[in-house]
């Protein structure tokens, strides 16, 4: 591809793997970065330092580029507005820029939430970005709708992986919820391959794991890793909600940014987060298990969870089911 890619949220979990990837492939990178070139950790890469709201910056951002990748977005935030400031007028602004420069490939990296716009206010933000662009028409508009992205370096999912490793998994949501998920790994590689094709339109992506994922699965799934399967504790959707009013009305009133608000408990108890892949990804994607061993392989290394619990007196943990002699 003539020119750069132009990349937002470089600096952010999936922007860190796919900049990383960007870069040993061979790509040429432009980066939008707030804090400089140290932020993203890729002396390669040129950095443009500038946010969503600065039209310059886009503007130095797109210029000449080959394509754009619209990572950045914000995924809390102190109240509605903030959610719509960032992921869809911050959207609607760098499509702008991209189609005054003629750039010929745009995506936009979304969410399945945007799919339930309803339900929250990081959704419906994300679902009128995606409407903005399908008005707007930027070329080779492609929209990508991911499921819950995991794997090594990821804050966000990190307190829910963790109780897998645990004698006891305290689990905000029911045993009958259906979800769809996706490594970060896959993400980066179908992020990649849609530069060198022409798919534009809605998409919406997973791991390809038929009827998606229940908690029950994760819990078995992750005991083939740990050797010993959590006794899953369901959390009551009210006993949640009764602690994300007082919390969201305390971080709109201080303008901070909190992970628990009443619309995340929604989300997090909605019955039906599995993904319509048309068509589905590759089948060599990876599935729960080794999703799993690999991200808290590299929480343990990172020392963001403590070691294994129950490993021999060698270090190697026991398989799943056996017992101590």
């Amino acid at each position: 591809m003539k020119g750069p890619i132009a990349l937002t949220g470089s600096t952010g979990f999936v922007g860190r793997h796919l900049t990383k990837a960007l870069a040993e492939a061979g790509f040429t990178l432009r980066l939008l970065v707030r804090q400089g070139p140290y932020d993203c950790g890729f002396g390669s890469a040129e950095t443009v330092i500038g946010t969503l709201d600065d039209e310059g910056a886009l503007k130095q951002l797109v210029g000449g580029a080959s394509a754009v990748i619209h990572l950045a977005g914000a995924i809390s935030g102190p109240d509605r507005e903030a959610f719509f400031a960032v992921n869809t007028r911050g959207t609607e602004k760098i499509a702008k820029a991209a189609m005054v420069a003629g750039v010929q490939r745009f995506i936009h990296v979304s969410s399945l939430a945007a799919r339930e716009p309803e339900i929250s206010d990081y959704g419906a933000s994300k679902r009128a970005a995606e409407e903005a662009l399908l008005a707007l028409k930027p070329k080779g508009l492609l929209v990508i709708r991911p499921p819950v992205v995991y794997g090594p370096g990821d804050r966000a999912t990190l307190p829910l992986l963790a109780q897998f490793t645990r004698r006891t998994a305290f689990i905000p949501g029911t045993a009958r919820l259906r979800f769809s998920l996706l490594y970060v790994d896959d993400l980066t590689k179908y992020l990649m391959a849609r530069l060198a094709d022409d798919a534009q339109g809605l998409i919406e992506i997973d791991d390809g794991r038929p009827q998606a994922y229940g908690w029950p699965d994760l819990l078995k799934m992750a005991a083939q890793s740990e050797g010993r399967e959590a006794r899953a504790v369901y959390v009551p959707k009210w006993l949640l909600e009764s602690l994300a009013w007082p919390v969201a009305l305390i971080g709109s009133a201080l303008k901070l940014r909190v992970p628990l608000t009443p619309g995340k408990v929604r989300e997090l108890y909605h019955p039906d987060w599995v993904a319509r892949p048309t068509p589905p990804l590759a089948p060599d994607c990876i599935d729960f298990t080794e999703g799993f061993r690999r991200t808290i392989a590299w929480y343990r290394e990172q020392g963001w969870l403590p070691g294994k619990a129950g490993a021999d007196r060698n270090g190697q943990p026991k398989a799943y089911g056996e017992t101590t002699k």
